[in-house]
C-alpha cells in the first residue's frame, strides 16, 4: 500500500468515526432538548391554569378556564390533564380524567417539576406543578401529559433523523474522500517530483542535485542528506574516472617506446611474441580510456550511424588478427543501409570487442560471422564452445574472465554493455544455430523525426 493510500485510508477512518460521534451527539442532544421542552411547556401550562384560580369571600374556590383551555384538557383525544390542590392536598378543581398522586410532587420547592413513568414503559407520564399564593391560601397546580416512552421516542427520533439526514452522511463522506485524495496528492506532489529527478541521476549526470526550494519543511532534512551523499559519491566517482583516464594515458607513451624498440630487435621470433603482447596491452589501455569516457558520457550519442559500413570497418581492422590465428571473418549485410542513432566510434568499439571475443573463443580454422539485420541489430556468431546459461550474465561484469579465457582483461564485454546502455539499446547472448555463441546488439529504431 502506498503512502498516499495509507494517509487517505486513515483520513477516511477518522472522518467516519468523527461523523458517527457528531451524529450520536446530535441525537442525544435532540432527545434531551425534547424532554426539556416538554417539561418547560407543562410548567408554562401550570402557570397559565393557576392564573384562573379565584377564591370568593366565603372561601369557595373556583377555576374559570376559557373555553379553549377547557376543551384542550377535556377532549377525548387529549393527552393532558390538570388538578388544582389546596394546602391539604385536596383537589378543588380538575379535568375529566384522573391525575397522578400529589405525593410525587409534594414537598418540592415552588415551580418544581418531576418526570416519572408508569405502565409497561411504552408510555410515560410527565408532570409539573407550580404553587400559587392567593391571600392567605396556597394552591398547587399540577399538570400531567401522557407521552410515548423514552424508547419509543428515541426510536421515532432516530428513524426520523436517519430518514432525513442519512443521504447527507454519504454526500459528506464522498466530499471528504474527494478532498482527502486531492489534498494528499497535492501534498505528495513535491515527493513525486523529487523521485523523478532522483531517478534521472546517473553517472553521466551526477552533478544533478535535488532542489530544496519549495520542499515541505519535513522533507527538507532528507533532501539535504541526499544531496550531501550525492556530493560525496560524485567526488569519489570523479576521482576514479580521473585515475583510470590518467593511468591509461600514461601507459600509452611507454608502450609506444616499447613497440619501437621491439621493431629494432634482430631476434624476429622473440620480437613477434613481444609485439603481440604489446598490441594486447595497447588494446587494454584503449579499452580503459573508453571506459573512462563512457563513465563520464563525454561522447555524443545522437548522430546517425550506418551499421553495415561500421561492421565492415571493424572486420577489416581485425582482419590481420583473424589471419594470424588461422580464422575467418564473414560479414552478412542487407542490400539497403541500416541506420541507427548513436556514436560511430562507440558502435565500432562495441562491434570490435565482440569480434575479438569471438576470435578468441573460436578454434583454428573456425569462422566468425557478423550479421547486420534490419531490426536494427548486429549479430556476432562464433564457432566456439558457447556460453552456458548460468554464465550469461556474469560475462558482462567488469574484469570477469571465463575459465577458458586466457587473453584480455575482462573489460571487453563490460564495455559493450555500457556502450549499449548509453545508446539506449541492449546486448544479449544466446546459442548460435550451428553451435557456439551468438551475441546480439539491438538498437532503438531510427526515424527521421528522432
Amino acid at each position: 500500500m502506498s503512502l498516499a493510500e495509507k494517509i487517505i485510508k486513515r483520513l477516511m477512518l477518522t472522518t467516519l468515526v468523527g461523523t458517527c460521534a457528531a451524529y450520536g451527539w446530535l441525537y442525544l442532544k435532540a432527545v434531551h432538548v425534547q424532554t426539556y421542552l416538554e417539561q418547560r411547556a407543562l410548567l408554562q401550562q401550570a402557570r397559565e391554569i393557576s392564573d384562573f384560580i379565584a377564591v370568593d369571600g366565603a372561601g369557595a374556590v373556583a377555576l374559570n378556564l376559557p373555553p379553549r383551555l377547557s376543551e384542550a384538557y377535556n377532549s377525548v383525544k387529549s393527552g393532558y390533564r390538570y388538578a388544582v390542590r389546596d394546602e391539604g392536598g385536596r383537589i378543588v378543581a380538575a379535568s375529566g380524567r384522573g391525575i397522578g398522586p400529589i405525593t410525587l410532587l409534594m414537598g418540592e420547592r415552588a415551580g418544581a417539576r418531576r418526570t416519572y413513568e408508569e405502565g409497561s414503559g411504552d408510555s410515560r407520564v410527565i408532570g409539573a406543578n407550580i404553587e400559587t399564593t392567593i391571600g392567605p391560601r396556597v394552591f398547587t397546580t399540577q399538570v400531567e401529559e401522557t407521552a410515548p416512552g423514552f424508547r419509543s421516542i428515541n426510536a421515532a427520533v432516530f428513524n426520523e433523523f436517519m430518514t432525513d439526514g442519512e443521504w447527507l452522511i454519504f454526500i459528506f463522506l464522498l466530499a471528504q474522500l474527494g478532498i482527502s485524495v486531492l489534498t494528499v496528492r497535492r501534498g505528495l506532489r513535491p515527493l513525486v517530483a523529487l523521485s523523478r529527478l532522483a531517478g534521472a541521476i546517473n553517472p553521466g549526470s551526477s552533478s544533478i542535485r535535488l532542489p530544496q526550494a519549495g520542499v515541505p519543511q519535513e522533507i527538507s532534512p532528507l533532501v539535504a542528506a541526499v544531496n550531501s551523499a550525492l556530493d560525496r559519491l560524485d567526488e569519489g566517482m570523479q576521482q576514479q574516472r580521473e585515475f583510470t583516464a590518467n593511468a591509461a594515458h600514461q601507459l600509452r607513451t611507454p608502450l609506444t617506446v616499447l613497440a619501437a624498440n621491439i621493431d629494432m630487435m634482430r631476434d624476429e621470433p622473440l620480437a613477434t611474441k613481444l609485439r603481440y603482447d604489446v598490441d594486447l596491452m595497447s588494446r587494454i589501455v584503449t579499452q580503459l580510456l573508453l571506459v573512462a569516457r563512457l563513465e563520464s558520457l563525454n561522447i555524443s550519442v545522437d548522430e546517425p550511424v550506418e551499421l553495415s559500413a561500421t561492421v565492415r570497418e571493424a572486420a577489416e581492422s581485425l582482419g590481420a588478427l583473424a589471419i594470424s590465428t588461422h580464422k575467418m571473418l564473414e560479414v552478412d549485410e542487407p542490400a539497403a543501409p541500416v541506420f541507427v542513432r548513436g556514436n560511430t566510434h562507440a558502435v565500432a568499439a562495441a562491434v570490435s570487442n565482440l569480434i575479438e571475443n569471438a576470435l578468441n573463443h573460436s578454434p583454428p580454422g573456425g569462422a566468425v560471422r557478423i550479421r547486420v539485420t534490419e531490426a536494427p541489430a548486429i549479430e556476432v556468431l562464433d564457432s566456439g564452445p558457447g556460453v552456458p546459461p548460468h554464465m550469461r550474465e556474469k560475462i558482462f561484469e567488469r574484469f570477469w574472465r571465463g575459465e577458458t579465457s586466457r587473453e584480455g582483461a575482462g573489460l571487453g564485454l563490460a564495455i559493450v554493455r555500457r556502450i549499449m546502455q548509453a545508446l539506449r539499446g541492449n546486448v544479449s547472448v544466446a546459442d548460435a544455430p550451428g553451435g557456439g555463441a551468438m551475441f546480439s546488439l539491438r538498437f532503438p529504431a531510427f526515424t527521421a523525426k528522432a
